[in-house]
């Protein structure tokens, strides 16, 4: 079976909490070197560590996996204590993700579905679409009551239609959703409230370079660089920027491959 990838979204902010962690050693070791050898020697390794932990996370492309026994044992003590809709969408992502079973993460969620939960229908609708399976995906987004109220099902109903070549209706979907983010945020996944804060600013960035790709096909190009700077401000790693170069060279390479 193939091995899943996490969200960009997710990965981006496990980047961010290697870059903290690397950065809270070089704090440490400029106050033991500006405690033994003074306040300059102190400031400079402080700097030189913060800008190697800063390459560090930008050359960073993967984070070694959980280890699977351990991953089992904690999920069947947390699904038996909390059988939440928010418990179970967490639980049948890491099934997908961590254990690889699809099978059983989608039997999962299918069975809560009725619960009409936004988060537990957008995790079934994300792990269908990276099953090649889109109009199931959209066919379940498009029936919960939520979907057009919330912006995650927003966001990915945006993201199928923009894939399916609906440009417009991906557009459309995707301002609904930036504006209801501003307005009500992303539903809560039950992460510590930081880690919640850097995964808003996480999908709210990649929504933003999403529409700036929709713009870019529609040639809207003043748009699109309005939202590529946007979702650009929330990212700290440069190396997640985007451009309008990048937009129109993916839109070459697809429009080669169509035709060739």
């Amino acid at each position: 079976m193939k091995n899943s990838q996490l969200d960009p979204e997710v990965f981006y902010v496990q980047k961010l909490y290697y870059f903290l962690f690397l950065a809270t050693c070089s704090a440490i070791a400029a106050v033991f070197a500006g405690w033994k050898l003074g306040l300059y020697r102190g400031a400079l390794t402080f700097g030189v560590g913060l800008s190697l932990s800063y390459i560090a996370m930008i050359i960073k492309r993967s984070f070694a996996m959980p280890d699977k026994k351990r991953i089992a044992k904690r999920m069947a003590k947390e699904i038996s204590q909390d059988t939440s809709p928010l418990a179970i969408a967490r639980f049948a992502s890491q099934l997908y993700y961590y254990l690889n079973d699809t099978e059983r993460s989608v039997a999962l969620l299918e069975k809560f579905l009725p619960s009409q939960d936004p988060l537990l229908c957008a995790t079934l609708a994300e792990i269908f679409l990276r099953e090649g399976k889109s109009r199931k995906a959209l066919s379940i987004l498009r029936e919960n009551p939520y979907a057009l109220a919330n912006p995650l099902l927003l966001a990915t109903q945006g993201h199928i239609l923009r894939r399916n070549g609906k440009i417009n209706e991906a557009a459309r979907l995707y301002q609904r959703s930036l504006r209801l983010a501003k307005e009500a945020g992303f539903p809560h996944n039950g992460a510590h409230p930081f880690t919640q804060f850097l995964l808003t600013l996480s999908y709210t960035a990649s929504i933003h370079h999403a529409l700036a790709d929709c713009y870019t096909i529609l040639k809207d190009i003043p748009s699109a660089k309005k939202h590529y700077r946007a979702g650009n401000l929330r990212l700290i790693d440069i190396s997640l920027w985007r451009s309008t170069k990048q937009g129109l060279s993916r839109r070459s390479a697809k429009s080669f491959t169509k035709s060739s």
